[in-house]
C-alpha cells in the first residue's frame, strides 16, 4: 500500500482504504478501482492524497471495527471543526463536552488493542484531525490505566483543544509546509499562544483541562519546564501528541512508522512518561502476526507471534530462508533486530491466520524437543 498525492492519482488505481463523507456514509470502499469520475470526485475532498494498493497487492481485510473507526473519525472530525471554529469566534453552542463524551463512549472502555488507522490530512484540516486522533489515543490509554470517567473527560477535552491555536494560523502560511521563514514562525507562535490564552479564559472548559493544555504548551516552549510537576493527563497528552505527529501523513513530509515512533518514545525516557508509553503499547496493535518487517541483517520477514512484554522483540519468519528469529531471545537479539516495517508490499502474498498458526506450532515443537 502506498500513499499517492492527489496530483498523481490516476484512473485504474485501487483504493487501499474506504472513503467516507462527513455524515459517515461510505462513498468508496477498499479495493475500488477508480474511474475518471472517481478520481475527480476524490480530488475535490481537499486531502493531501489517498492510500492506493500496489498492482499485485491483494485486497486487505478490513474488520467491522476498523470500518467503524474510520467512519467515526470522519463524522467526529467535522463536528470538532465546527466547535473549535465557534470557540475561536466566541459564539455558538458549546458542544466540546458532547464530543469528548462520544470519544470516551466509543474508545474509553475498550478491553483489547485496536488497529489505529491514521487519517490523511490537508493544510486546512490538519489541526482538527490531529486533535481528534490524539483524543482517541488518550481515551484508549486512559482506559488501559483504569482511570475514572472524570479523569478521562479532562484528558480527552485537553486533547481536543490543545491545537486550537493552529486553527487560527492563515492558510497561506500552513500551505508552505516546511518552507517557513522567520516571520512565518513568529506568526505561528503568536497564534499558538493566542489559542492557549483562549482556552485559559474559557470557564466552560474544566479547570484541569485548562491546566493540562497550559502545561503541555509550557513543556514544548519553555526550557525551564522541567521545574513544573506535570499532571498525569499532561504526560499522557504529550505521548499521544508525539506519536500521532510522527506517524500521520501531514503537511511537513512522509510519516515515520509506528515502530520508529515507539522506539523514539521508549528511548526518550526523560521527555516521555514510561507509564503513558506503556499504556499506548497496550492500546494499539503494532508488531502483530501478519506484519511484514525489515531486519537489521537486510532480510525481510513476517511477524508470526507478538511479544506482549516487549513489542519490539516478536518472533519473525525470514523470507529468504524460512528461518525463524525469536527476538525475545537475547542471543538472537544481539545478532538481528527489527529495523522498520516494510515500506512497500508489492511482492507480498496473502498470509492466512492458519498458516501463521502452523509456523508457530512448528516453532514451538522445535524448541520443546
Amino acid at each position: 500500500m502506498k500513499f499517492i498525492v492527489m496530483n498523481d492519482l490516476k484512473r485504474g488505481m485501487r483504493l487501499g482504504r474506504p472513503v467516507y463523507n462527513k455524515e459517515g456514509v461510505m462513498l468508496y470502499d477498499v479495493n475500488t478501482k477508480l474511474n475518471k469520475q472517481g478520481v475527480n470526485s476524490i480530488k475535490n475532498f481537499g486531502l493531501l492524497g489517498v492510500y492506493i494498493l500496489e498492482p499485485t497487492e491483494p485486497e486487505p481485510e478490513i474488520t467491522e471495527e476498523e470500518r467503524e473507526f474510520e467512519r467515526f473519525q470522519t463524522m467526529t472530525q467535522f463536528e470538532l471543526m465546527k466547535e473549535l471554529d465557534m470557540l475561536v469566534m466566541g459564539s455558538g453552542e458549546k458542544q466540546l463536552q458532547k464530543i469528548a463524551d462520544s470519544v470516551i463512549k466509543q474508545y474509553g472502555g475498550i478491553d483489547h488493542k485496536i488497529n489505529f488507522n491514521k487519517t490523511l490530512r490537508s493544510s486546512e484540516d490538519y489541526a482538527y484531525k490531529h486533535s481528534l486522533s490524539v483524543a482517541i489515543l488518550c481515551a484508549l490509554m486512559s482506559s488501559t490505566l483504569n482511570m475514572s470517567y472524570m479523569e478521562q473527560l479532562n484528558i480527552v477535552m485537553a486533547a481536543l483543544v490543545h491545537e486550537i491555536g493552529r486553527t487560527m494560523v492563515p492558510l497561506s502560511i500552513l500551505k508552505k509546509g516546511t518552507n517557513l521563514n522567520e516571520e512565518d514562525l513568529k506568526t505561528i507562535g503568536k497564534y499558538e499562544l493566542d489559542g492557549i490564552n483562549l482556552v485559559q479564559k474559557n470557564f466552560d472548559i474544566p479547570s484541569l483541562t485548562r491546566i493540562m493544555v497550559a502545561q503541555n504548551y509550557k513543556e514544548l516552549t519553555d526550557s525551564n519546564a522541567e521545574d513544573v510537576k506535570l499532571l498525569d493527563g499532561t504526560k499522557m497528552l504529550r505521548v499521544a501528541d508525539m506519536f500521532d505527529t510522527m506517524t500521520s501523513m501531514n503537511i511537513v513530509g512522509e510519516p515515520a512508522s509506528d515502530v520508529v515512533a515507539i522506539r523514539y518514545l521508549l528511548d526518550e525516557k526523560n521527555n516521555f512518561d514510561e507509564r503513558s508509553v506503556g499504556a499506548l503499547l497496550k492500546s494499539i496493535n503494532i508488531l502483530v502476526p501478519g506484519v511484514c518487517v525489515e531486519l537489521t541483517n537486510n532480510e525481510k520477514g513476517l511477524v508470526i507471534k507478538e511479544n506482549k512484554e516487549n513489542i519490539l522483540r516478536p518472533i519473525v519468519l525470514g523470507f529468504d530462508n524460512n528461518e525463524v528469529y525469536d527476538l525475545s531471545n537475547d542471543y538472537t537479539y544481539m545478532k538481528v533486530r527489527i529495523y522498520d516495517v516494510m515500506k512497500t508490499m508489492d511482492k507480498r502474498v496473502p498470509i492466512s491466520k492458519e498458516i501463521i498458526d502452523k509456523y508457530i506450532a512448528m516453532y514451538n515443537a522445535d524448541i520443546n524437543i
